[in-house]
């Protein structure tokens, strides 16, 4: 019986643990079924507006999650949640991600997942990986 390789999946969600979201789970999840996964993500900040403690442009931008490697592109934190600092947030994440994803995410990919509970800029990442990937 010959051994096949694993799935190779790239996620690219602007939140991810530490912060709540369900794709925490999901990930987890398929790292433990032998997908071979990678999450391109923001600074955790939610829902404070506050990068989280240990976390900060220039600290922890690569982590194992799980067996699941995360790489983290600098944002603009959300702040108090005001429309303008909504909007920097995340067209801030949607940029870097666009920039540094395919720099920072070098490997081929079989797939790619975006998460994206609010608005559809996460998508504009995914759409610029993909391109790059071919």
């Amino acid at each position: 019986m010959t051994k096949t390789t694993p799935l190779r999946l790239l996620v690219i969600s602007q939140y991810f643990w530490p912060e709540s979201f369900i794709i925490n789970d999901l990930v987890q999840g398929l790292g433990e079924r032998g997908f071979q996964v990678t999450v391109l993500t923001g600074i955790p900040n939610y829902p404070a507006g506050r990068f989280f403690p240990g976390y900060g442009l220039r600290v922890k931008r690569r982590e194992d999650w799980h067996g699941v490697r995360v790489i983290r592109v600098p944002q603009i934190p959300r702040g108090q949640g005001s429309g303008l600092g909504l909007a920097a947030n995340f067209l801030s994440f949607a940029l870097a991600a666009s920039l540094l994803g395919p720099l920072l995410c070098r490997e081929p990919y079989d797939l790619i997942l975006v998460f994206e509970p609010s608005p559809i800029t996460v998508g504009l990442p995914a759409l610029v990986m993909k391109k790059l990937s071919k």
